[in-house]
Formats: structure tokens, C-alpha cells, sequence
């Protein structure tokens, strides 16, 4: 799980770098400022929308570690308790 987030974090980074790259050439007299504007939104939105998917995939697979966890102590408590 722990590699999830890391590759999380580094899709996060290159968006971040595609979209100040953009911002960068936007002022570039050669290219149209608008139609990069458009793929810096379409861009944030790319970014937005698969953060969204993963972060409730790895909320899911946290909420199930979660509940093995709280099972295992339950149980180890419980045997403790019988001791």
C-alpha cells in the first residue's frame, strides 16, 4: 500500500511540472495562449479525476487493513482476557 502513495505523490509531481511547464510557454509569442490555457484545464482536470479514482481505491484497502487489524487485536485481547 505504502508504494501506492508513493506513486501517488509521483504522478502528482509530473502534473505539477506539466502544468507549470505550460504556464511557462504560455508566454510564448510563437503558441497560442489560449489553447495552452485549455490543456492546462484539461490537464488539472486529468490530475483531479485520477486522484480521485485512487484515493478511494487505496481508501478502500485502508479501511479493510483497518478492520483486519482491529480483528487481530480484538482477538488477541480477548485470549489475554481467558489467560
Amino acid at each position: 500500500m505504502k508504494r501506492g502513495y508513493e506513486h501517488l505523490w509521483r504522478m502528482n509531481r509530473g502534473y505539477q511540472e506539466v502544468l507549470e511547464s505550460l504556464r511557462v510557454l504560455r508566454k510564448h509569442p510563437a503558441v497560442d495562449s489560449q489553447e495552452l490555457r485549455r490543456f492546462e484545464e484539461l490537464a488539472a482536470e486529468a490530475c483531479a479525476a485520477t486522484n480521485s479514482f485512487l484515493l478511494e481505491a487505496l481508501g478502500t484497502m485502508e479501511t479493510e487493513a483497518a478492520g483486519h487489524w482491529f480483528r487481530k487485536r480484538l482477538a488477541r485481547e480477548r485470549k489475554e482476557e481467558r489467560e
